[in-house]
C-alpha cells in the first residue's frame, strides 16, 4: 500500500468515523442526564469510554504514512467495541428502559484497550512500552467490572485514577516512531538521576 492509500485509509477513519462515534455517544449521555434517566454507574464508566476514546484518537495523530490495512483493521474492530460497550450501558438509545449491564460493558472496554497493543505494533511502534500504565488501565477495568452497583463512590474513585493515568501517558508518550519508548513508564521515572541544585554563595 503506498503513502497516498495510507492517507486516506488514517483520514477515513480519524477524520470520519471517530469524531462520529465520540459526538454520538456524548449527545445521548447528554439527553440521558438532561432527563435525569443516567444511571450513576454507567456515567462513571462512560467517563472512562471517552478519556481512552480521546486517548486512541491523540495516540494516532502524526501515523499517517504508517497506517496500513491492519491498523484500519484494528480500529474498526475498536469502534465496534465502543458501540457495544455504550449499547450495554443504554446509551445509544435514550428513550429504552432497559437496565444497563456494567459488567458486560467493562470488559468489552477491556478487549478494547487490549487491542492497543496489536496496534502499535501494526504501526511500527514498540507494543509494550508504557507497559505499566496499561496494565494499570486494564487492572482498573477488571474492578470496575466487578464491583457492579455495590459502590458508586468507587466507580468514580476508579474513573478518576483512569483519567489522571491517561493524562500522564498522553503528557509523557512521544508519539513518536523513532524514538524508543520505555516499557516501564514509573521505573524509568525512578531511574532519573537527581537535578544537580546550585551551591549556595
Amino acid at each position: 500500500m503506498d503513502d497516498q492509500a495510507k492517507k486516506w485509509l488514517h483520514g477515513f477513519m480519524y477524520g470520519l468515523h471517530y469524531p462520529a462515534i465520540l459526538g454520538t455517544g456524548i449527545v445521548v449521555a447528554l439527553m440521558r442526564v438532561g432527563s435525569k434517566t443516567i444511571h450513576a454507574p454507567v456515567a462513571s464508566l462512560a467517563v472512562i469510554a471517552w478519556a481512552f476514546f480521546c486517548l486512541s484518537f491523540l495516540s494516532a495523530i502524526g501515523f499517517e504514512k504508517q497506517y496500513g490495512k491492519c491498523a484500519f483493521l484494528l480500529d474498526l474492530l475498536e469502534l465496534i467495541g465502543m458501540f457495544a460497550c455504550l449499547n450495554y450501558l443504554r446509551l445509544l438509545d435514550p428513550t429504552t428502559t432497559d437496565p444497563p449491564s456494567l459488567p458486560v460493558a467493562c470488559w468489552i472496554l477491556f478487549i478494547v484497550v487490549a487491542l492497543q497493543f496489536l496496534w502499535r505494533a501494526a504501526v511500527g511502534l514498540k507494543p509494550i512500552a508504557f507497559l505499566d500504565l496499561k496494565l494499570l488501565f486494564l487492572a482498573l477495568l477488571a474492578v470496575d467490572a466487578f464491583i457492579g452497583d455495590s459502590s458508586i463512590s468507587g466507580h468514580w474513585a476508579i474513573t478518576a485514577g483512569f483519567a489522571v493515568l491517561a493524562w500522564i501517558y498522553v503528557a509523557n508518550h512521544p508519539y513518536d516512531p523513532d524514538k524508543k519508548d520505555p516499557t516501564f513508564f514509573f521505573l524509568t521515572i525512578l531511574r532519573r538521576p537527581a537535578r544537580s541544585t546550585p551551591e549556595a554563595r
